[in-house]
C-alpha cells in the first residue's frame, strides 16, 4: 500500500500538490509546471534542461530560473543534482515525499466509484415488433448491419458519425483523450521512443462532446517493456489500420482541418528506422 506509483500515473496529483500550495510563489510554480509537463521522464519524472532552456520557454532570465528552482527544492517538491559549468546540466527529480503524497491522492481518488444502477430506477421493457408470434426474430432485420457483415465490418462499434469510426471492437475499452493535454504528450513521447510519428500523424482528430481528441487504448501508455504496453501497442496498430481503411481516399481530415497521413504503426517504425 505504501509503494509509490510510477510518475506517469500520479503526474496530475503531483501537480495538484504544487498548485494548491499557497507558500509556493508563482515564478517557482511556473518553472516546476514547465519541467513536469515538458521534460519529465515518463517513468521517473526526472528532467535535466539547462537554465537557459527553461528561461527561453517561459520568458525568464536564467538567474530567475535558478532562484525559482531553489524555492521548489526548499518546498520539498524536487531534489536537484546540480551540474557544473563544464557542460554537465543539473538534474531535477520529484522528491520521494511529494511522490508519496501524490500516490495517496491517486489511490483515494480510485476508491470513488459511481452508484450502481443494477437495481432501482425505471424499468424499461424490451422493445418488440410483434411481427411474428413464433420464437426467433423479435425485430425487423437491420439492413445496415447486414451490409457491414457482408463487407467484413461487422465488428465495428456504432460510434457517432462525427467520431472516429472504424475503431476495432475488442475486449480492451477505448478511452477518449482530448488534444492539448499532458496525456497526449505522454503518448507522443512514447511513440517517439518507439520510432513512430505523433498521434496527429497516425490518427484523425475526432469530436467527443465539446473536445477534439483521440480514442486510445488507455489514458496514458503503460510502462515501456511491460506486457500491458505490448497489448496497448497492438490495439493502437489496429486503430491506425482501421483509420487507414476508412480514410485512404481522403487527404484532409474534415473534423480537425489538419492534414491526415494514413500510415500504419509498423510502417512508421521502418520509415523512421
Amino acid at each position: 500500500m505504501s509503494e509509490t506509483l510510477p510518475f506517469c500515473k500520479i503526474k496530475l496529483q503531483y501537480l495538484l500538490e504544487m498548485v494548491t500550495d499557497h507558500d509556493l510563489d508563482d515564478n517557482a510554480l511556473r518553472v516546476a509546471l514547465y519541467l513536469t509537463l515538458a521534460h519529465a521522464d515518463h517513468e521517473t519524472g526526472e528532467s535535466h534542461p539547462s537554465f537557459e532552456t527553461i528561461g527561453a520557454a517561459i520568458g525568464k532570465h536564467a538567474k530567475s530560473i535558478k532562484r525559482a528552482l531553489n524555492k521548489v527544492e526548499a518546498a520539498g517538491y524536487m531534489t536537484i543534482e546540480r551540474g557544473t559549468n563544464k557542460g554537465k546540466s543539473s538534474r531535477y527529480r520529484p522528491a520521494e515525499t511529494a511522490l508519496k503524497r501524490a500516490t495517496i491522492r491517486r489511490r483515494e481518488g480510485d476508491k470513488i466509484v459511481p452508484l450502481s444502477r443494477a437495481k432501482g430506477g425505471h424499468s424499461c421493457p424490451q422493445s418488440r415488433t410483434g411481427l411474428s408470434s413464433k420464437g426467433g426474430q423479435d425485430r425487423p432485420p437491420n439492413r445496415k448491419q447486414e451490409l457491414r457483415k457482408e463487407h467484413g465490418l461487422g465488428s465495428a462499434p456504432d460510434l457517432p458519425d462525427e467520431g472516429q469510426s472504424g475503431v476495432p471492437h475488442d475486449r480492451h475499452q477505448l478511452t477518449f483523450v482530448p488534444r492539448g493535454i499532458c496525456f497526449v504528450r505522454d503518448w507522443d513521447d512514447r511513440l517517439s521512443r518507439e520510432g513512430m510519428p505523433p498521434l496527429e500523424r497516425l490518427l484523425p482528430s475526432v469530436r467527443h462532446g465539446q473536445h477534439l481528441g483521440f480514442w486510445l487504448p488507455a489514458r496514458t501508455p503503460a510502462p515501456l517493456g511491460s506486457a500491458t504496453w505490448e497489448v496497448q501497442k497492438n490495439a493502437l496498430e489496429r486503430l491506425v489500420r482501421s483509420a487507414h481503411d476508412r480514410r485512404e481516399n481522403a487527404a484532409l481530415d474534415t473534423v480537425s482541418g489538419t492534414a491526415f497521413v494514413p500510415i500504419s504503426v509498423c510502417t512508421a517504425r521502418v520509415q523512421n528506422g
